[in-house]
């Protein structure tokens, strides 16, 4: 639960989210991550939002986090990515937002689980949002390219949603294939076609609220 005392906050956002499970990611059905451990990088752009009386409009930001086994059984790392257009306000803002400490489902619930938090990058962040062709570049650290998923047999492009009622990343997320890399440090990951989600999903402290 938030802090009491924590500023209010909100922020619309264009999502993308890239993992290292097989299409459609256990995770979403309280099930164990495909190859034991969770790897991923994900990104927003906010269409609109405030952190107190910052705004937080058009702010990008990504987030590389990795567990050594499922997210719930902790000692993860967790490493946030600020474009650098943003202000150094807008910065602590999304500092005091990935923190864990002012609620907002997924922000709240992954912060637990980490074991080192590193220092944050201010960065070019870039970040195209599109349901099934999305794509997001944090320089110098990662990249993610999403795209239909594509039968087997027929080339034929899939197109799938999973809804989460409860979500606390998403309400709602396209699924799609995806092609990615992060390193950063010792962590040094790269992904082909794996589970992707892309979203329009809006947070504020009591969580993910659509």
């Amino acid at each position: 639960m938030p802090d009491t005392t924590s500023p209010k906050w909100y922020m619309e956002t264009e999502y993308l989210q890239s993992c290292n499970c097989d299409y459609g990611c256990p995770c979403n059905f309280n099930a164990l991550p495909t190859y034991g451990n969770c790897e991923a990088l994900v990104a927003y752009k906010v269409r609109k939002g405030n952190f107190g009386d910052t705004k937080l409009d058009g702010v990008t930001f990504a987030w590389g986090l990795w567990w050594p086994k499922a997210i719930h059984m902790g000692n993860g790392i967790g490493k946030l990515y600020v474009d650098k257009k943003a202000s150094p306000e807008q910065v602590k803002a999304i500092e005091e937002i990935t923190s864990g400490k002012h609620g907002g489902g997924v922000f709240a619930v992954f912060p637990s689980t980490f074991k080192t938090t590193l220092p944050t990058t201010i960065t070019d962040v870039e970040f195209h949002y599109d349901p099934y062709n999305a794509w997001m570049k944090v320089e110098g650290a990662g990249e993610t390219k999403a795209e239909q998923i594509k039968n087997a047999k027929t080339g034929a492009a899939f197109q799938g949603e999973v809804y989460l009622p409860g979500g606390i990343g998403f309400k709602r997320g396209t699924v799609t294939s995806v092609d990615w890399h992060w390193n950063e440090g010792d962590i040094k990951l790269k992904h082909e076609k794996r589970s992707g989600h892309s979203s329009i999903c809006s947070f504020n402290n009591e969580g993910c609220i659509a």
